[in-house]
């Protein structure tokens, strides 16, 4: 499509295991990728990576946050609804401090800092969010005003500076301003601006956003992350266009929206029958209840030379992480940016080859993943060689992200880059470990 609009680079500082670094996403000529896979070693930040975009999210939704927090304080328990719990739950109330006390370098005195560059309809901006131990300290944003590039906001503890062109009226400007005096530090100023969209039920401020201004907010807004966190459960935040469910497993739906549950049940067949030769239908049970239908994935499979049904929650790892990578494969062909780590758990190398080399084909949006399958690497030419990205240790523990071009930048045609990076030529394998493992029971004994 015309327009693409995807990260340029990102710069960290002080962020979970990054003491400073920058990730170039952009090309020799500084146009952004399509794809990018990053591999490195274990335990190397490849997760970290993928939380900086995740942390972006968050703070978007703070303000959201505070507002469920003053409905379970303030107002009765009993008026707060079964939905607005399971939101609650599903955002895991998180705070700027919270976020802070989970992404800061451990023990670190100097502030965290996070820069994302981003090009929107062939334009570029930035924007720049810095924290100290328990808040923001400095938030700023720029990109193109009218025609030219120009700050939009620049905000410190004392200094509220917003420019006045990305709002039609000066009242919208003051309003913010107001809420930034109120607010600002606990929360970001795009996570204010996006609660007072939501907050003004005519959508009077959101009216009064300059065109520029709503494309990036909704490009913010559209990023979608799938991340892993340690042994914790992944979590995943998910800018869903309509017409793709984000909930496969079980759900409710109104009852206005049932086409939408019988598309996405063909497309679930279409999908499932493509990557599976035993799997003879996937389908909703489905249950009518005022005005709602209650559905719940069911699949059909060739078992013991009989089909049977079988709860889809009752399926193996392997199958469990494709349905939970399906709605992201969607969004990120639609157009969004999309962040997965570790693309490949659970599934066969050759499936993830085939579902990342089918995905490169039909990319309109941005993919960043993290993986461990070398497959890809002998994907050329059907994946290109200046999309494999990776992470090494330097000295002190300091971390560097590279794309396999800084290390041969005539990387020729028939080269096997696999058998490259398993040599050590892009760095990034892990050390060759000889472990004894009868003298660990001694040990113990």
């Amino acid at each position: 499509s015309e327009e693409k609009n995807m990260f340029e680079y990102i710069k960290l500082k002080n962020f979970k295991s990054f003491g400073n670094i920058e990730f170039n996403l952009s090309d020799r000529k500084g146009i952004p990728k399509n794809l990018i896979l990053v591999y490195g070693e274990n335990g190397i930040g490849k997760s970290n990576l993928a939380s900086a975009f995740f942390m972006l999210s968050e703070t978007l939704r703070t303000m959201n946050v505070r507002d469920i927090m003053q409905t379970i304080l303030l107002e009765d328990p009993e008026s707060f609804q079964d939905e607005d719990f399971a939101k609650y739950i599903k955002m895991r109330n998180k705070d700027i401090e919270t976020l802070i006390k989970e992404n800061k370098t451990v023990s670190s005195t100097e502030n965290m800092y996070l820069e994302f560059g981003f090009n929107l309809n062939g334009k570029s901006g930035r924007y720049i969010i810095e924290t100290n131990d328990s808040q923001i300290v400095h938030e700023h944003l720029e990109y193109v005003l009218i025609r030219n590039r120009g700050v939009y906001f620049d905000i410190t503890p004392d200094s509220i500076s917003i420019n006045e062109k990305i709002f039609a009226e000066k009242e919208a400007l003051n309003d913010l301003k107001t809420s930034c005096n109120k607010f600002w530090g606990k929360h970001s100023f795009l996570s204010i601006l996006e609660h007072e969209c939501d907050d003004k039920a005519d959508n009077y401020l959101r009216n009064q956003l300059s065109s520029h201004f709503k494309k990036l907010m909704q490009f913010f807004s559209n990023l979608s992350c799938k991340v892993k966190y340690g042994s914790k459960q992944e979590r995943g935040i998910i800018g869903l266009p309509h017409n793709i469910l984000g909930d496969y497993y079980e759900g409710k739906i109104d009852i206005k929206d049932e086409n939408l549950l019988s598309k996405t049940e063909k497309m679930l067949n279409a999908f499932f029958m493509a990557t599976y030769k035993d799997v003879k239908r996937v389908y909703f049970k489905k249950e009518k209840k005022d005005n709602f239908i209650h559905y719940s994935l069911m699949i059909t499979k060739l078992i013991a030379g009989q089909e049977r049904d079988l709860d889809f929650s009752l399926e193996s790892t392997g199958t469990q992480s494709l349905l939970q990578l399906l709605p992201f494969m969607l969004v990120v062909v639609k157009g969004s940016t999309v962040i997965i780590d570790e693309f490949d758990t659970g599934i066969h190398d050759l499936l993830v080859q085939n579902l990342v080399t089918s995905l490169n084909e039909h990319l309109e949006g941005q993919l960043i993943m993290t993986t461990h399958n070398t497959l890809l690497m002998e994907s050329a030419p059907v994946l290109p060689k200046d999309c494999i990205y990776v992470i090494n240790e330097l000295k002190q523990g300091e971390k560097e992200i590279q794309c396999i071009t800084h290390y041969d930048n005539k990387i020729h045609r028939n080269t096997n880059i696999r058998d490259q990076y398993l040599l050590g030529q892009y760095h990034g394998i892990p050390e060759k470990a000889s472990i004894n493992f009868h003298s660990l029971l001694e040990t113990l004994n």
